[in-house]
């Protein structure tokens, strides 16, 4: 019964974690040598702290910087992607994570600015960012203090809905809001958006660009655009290779209509040529019935080739004519 109980408290541990989102906080970057190491540090757990703080327990885990190291391998590696990361939303997908924020601080003027982003990376949207100016580190944790709560309020405010997106043709690239999404860069894709209006335009080479502005208000939306092709290109794309393949089979039925009509003047001619010598040769009947024969024979012979080749070459000229 005990092992049973472990077991089953396990599983409701794992479930729970499962339903969990990930919140990564980098470590605090200092572009400008204004602040020391530790006072870096503290005012990484500090913004730590205030997500912990504000956002639901039950639905948000605050990862720490060893759980972050835990996937990218080691300390200087975490040092050093953050260092080189140009954009924060890839590196908070390398670590898992369904949020992550960086604070960066740069020298403006005779004082120092801070500047703290945070980052759906699902989307690759920007959740908020807030920006304050010291002269010292303690200014820094005002300022943190001051404006870090309402800026994680937002993860909480916002609500997600799994999109389906298609156009006709596929193939065309995608963007929303003005921005790209890693997850959604062209057509067929999933991907979740935002609840509200999104403005979405689709672009293909050889066709008009298309836009629609959608409200996203439920799972599994389905949004399907189609493009029209350019003037010239549909031409080009859509009636060249249908007229192709037409106009092949119009030159096959002339070619055919060709041969039959010349076989029906091979076996014209070869009437003509018994016919002569019915009228000139002077033996015997069985002989004359021979010869008639064959001007029979090449007399249906032509006029089956004549009617069959007139037939190919008539379809032929009327593929020429209407396709």
């Amino acid at each position: 019964m005990a092992k049973l109980f472990f077991i089953l408290l396990f599983l409701a541990i794992a479930v729970y974690g499962q339903q969990q989102e990930r919140v990564a906080i980098l470590n605090t970057l200092d572009d400008s040598d204004s602040i020391s190491v530790s006072e870096s540090a503290y005012l990484t757990d500090r913004l730590r702290e205030i997500a912990a703080d504000v956002l639901p327990k039950s639905l948000y885990g605050i990862m720490t910087t060893e759980s972050i190291v835990a996937f990218l391998g080691s300390h200087e590696r975490l040092v050093k992607e953050c260092n080189a990361a140009s954009c924060l939303a890839e590196l908070g997908r390398k670590v898992s994570a369904d949020y992550v924020a960086q604070g960066r601080i740069r020298k403006f003027g005779e004082l120092f600015s801070i500047n703290f982003e945070l980052y759906n990376t699902n989307s690759g949207v920007l959740v908020g960012s807030f920006n304050g100016n010291s002269k010292d580190a303690q200014g820094f944790v005002a300022i943190i203090d001051e404006k870090a709560p309402a800026l994680f309020t937002k993860i909480e405010s916002q609500k997600m809905h799994l999109i389906n997106l298609i156009t006709e043709p596929s193939g065309a690239i995608l963007s929303f809001n003005g921005g790209n999404i890693w997850s959604c860069p062209q057509t067929p894709c999933k991907t979740e958006l935002r609840e509200g209006n999104v403005h979405i335009i689709a672009a293909l080479e050889r066709y008009e660009t298309a836009d629609t502005t959608v409200f996203i208000n439920a799972n599994s939306q389905f949004i399907a655009m189609r493009l029209k092709p350019k003037p010239n290109t549909m031409v080009y794309e859509q009636a060249k290779p249908a007229k192709t393949s037409l106009t092949k089979v119009a030159v096959a039925l002339d070619i055919v209509g060709v041969v039959l009509v010349s076989a029906g003047l091979m076996a014209n001619a070869n009437m003509q040529n018994a016919l002569d010598k019915y009228g000139k040769t002077e033996k015997d009947p069985a002989y004359y019935e021979d010869i008639w024969r064959d001007v029979k024979s090449n007399r249906s012979a032509r006029n089956i080739l004549y009617i069959a080749g007139g037939l190919a070459l008539a379809s032929g000229v009327g593929v020429h004519i209407w396709f």
